[in-house]
């Protein structure tokens, strides 16, 4: 986010910049403390409090991750990845409620990506920070100046870790070092459906049995890959009236890369959409895209 330092060097001198003062040229540190050529930058920006919430910045407080790390708070965007622990993970997947935060509103937000000649690691207030991975089509979604995507997609710097032992381990780690207790959340069934899935948007709502008025944490899967984070969390008036909670369970995401080529759905091509809790990957409505161009409603596992 505006105001992230971002460790350089300029002449013999290591500094931490403003990512927003960065230019193409300057020379960013990267984990490893290796110089490289920042070779574009871009940006996304959201006027006043325009940013959808699903967009809310995570917050990484000072000295969360380890001693000094990060230096100041850290502030990006849910799934920007981080390494830890021998880990690429979206900081949306750490979020604990303490140290670790996510979905406050930022007034004129915006994110700035710094890309390199490798997907590599820049130290963001001291903590290791993806650079931009310039994926085929995905820069054209940003503000900057222009550069030709690659042709294929860039190897990245490791695989994510979206699930599994080792990310519930660092998970751990990161909650006793912010003082709570790691005794797992009671967590319950899920009420959910999906009302909206084309290609593009993916909408609906989602409850959680254990806990009626809160939030869930989600993760939108294509094809078996996260491609967004999301809370339902936005009020519905038609759900209220069900009787569902408040009627504050409603999320509604864009996809950065949609399903479709054009009006109508590319036909010839099968998908599988699924949502799941973020917590534990538990499946909580998920539709289908036959290769006739019909979507069809799958129960949650």
């Amino acid at each position: 986010m505006t105001g992230t330092h971002i460790r350089t060097l300029r002449g013999r001198t290591v500094t931490d910049v403003p990512v927003e003062r960065l230019r193409v040229g300057d020379l960013a540190l990267t984990a490893s403390g290796r110089p490289c050529p920042i070779r574009w930058i871009g940006s996304r920006s959201y006027p006043g409090l325009s940013a959808p919430q699903a967009d809310h910045p995570v917050r990484v407080r000072a000295g969360a991750l380890a001693d000094g790390v990060p230096a100041r708070d850290l502030l990006v965007s849910p799934d920007h990845c981080l390494w830890l622990d021998g880990l690429l993970v979206a900081a949306g997947h750490l979020v604990n409620g303490t140290s670790i935060t996510r979905g406050e509103a930022v007034a004129d937000l915006t994110y700035w990506h710094v890309e390199l000649d490798s997907h590599d690691m820049l130290l963001a207030e001291n903590a290791p920070a993806e650079s931009f991975l310039a994926a085929p089509g995905v820069r054209a979604g940003f503000e900057g100046t222009h550069r030709p995507d690659p042709i294929t997609a860039p190897a990245p710097y490791a695989p994510r870790t979206e699930h599994g032992p080792e990310l519930n381990a660092l998970r751990e780690r990161l909650i006793l070092r912010a003082g709570l207790s790691i005794e797992p959340p009671r967590f319950g069934t899920v009420r959910a459906w999906m009302d909206r899935c084309d290609g593009r948007r993916v909408a609906g709502w989602a409850q959680d049995a254990a806990h009626p008025d809160g939030p869930v944490c989600l993760d939108i899967v294509v094809d078996g890959a996260v491609v967004a984070m999301t809370l339902a969390e936005e009020y519905r008036a038609d759900i209220a009236a069900a009787g569902i909670g408040d009627g504050c369970h409603g999320f509604d995401v864009n996809l950065d890369e949609p399903l479709t080529l054009g009006e109508p759905l590319t036909l010839g091509e099968a998908h599988t959409v699924e949502v799941r809790r973020s917590v534990d990957g538990l499946r909580v409505c998920a539709m289908a895209l036959d290769a006739t161009g019909v979507w069809t409603p799958l129960l949650a596992a």
